[in-house]
């Protein structure tokens, strides 16, 4: 376990977080902020205007992307696994654990759930690139899909919350190094 002093210095070796993965995850952070912030904005938008459809478009296009990172971070992770948990009390590093797991199954079912958005019988842009729909239309799977893409977005921003609380708690009561892991810089 890091003392107070050793808090403030990055943790190296097996115990820090390597490049690749520290600059997903804060890829990820800013692409997850993003998303809501653009949900949100045109969750109130009138569904026929163009200001929703350009919101609609960045949301999506964010979104396919943090799907196809994510993808690669699953492989990343099998080649190279996380550092083990510096918390030496086991119910909480069983939960963090879980909850890291349940935030990487959500950042791929979130998107995922629209992808499937061809459901309605529509395709879609990814940054330009027409997309055909990959299912033929069905209405009431669309919207099943949909209300299902509302409901894990919102359990995916609850446990992101708790994640960050959890960092912030460990930097600033228990001080024992845990956020260096995953600092930037």
């Amino acid at each position: 376990m890091y003392t107070t002093s050793q808090a403030q210095v990055r943790p190296t070796g097996r115990n820090a977080y390597d490049r690749v993965s520290i600059a997903i995850h804060w890829f990820i952070f800013v692409c997850v902020v993003a998303l809501c912030i653009i949900g949100f904005l045109f969750y109130k938008l009138d569904f026929n205007s163009e200001s929703y459809n350009n919101y609609y478009y960045w949301h999506r296009s964010i979104g396919e992307t943090v799907f196809a990172v994510m993808l690669f971070s699953v492989f990343w992770r099998f080649r190279r696994p996380s550092p083990p948990e510096l918390d030496d009390i086991p119910w909480r590093a069983r939960a963090a654990k879980l909850t890291q797991r349940a935030i990487i199954t959500l950042l791929i079912v979130v998107p995922a759930l629209k992808v499937w958005r061809g459901a309605y019988g529509i395709g879609w842009e990814f940054f330009g690139l027409k997309i055909p729909a990959p299912l033929p239309k069905n209405v009431p799977m669309g919207h099943f899909l949909t209300d299902w893409h509302y409901y894990t977005a919102i359990a995916l921003i609850a446990l992101s919350a708790l994640h960050s609380l959890a960092a912030l708690y460990h930097h600033y009561f228990l001080k024992d190094g845990l956020i260096g892991r995953m600092k930037p810089f």
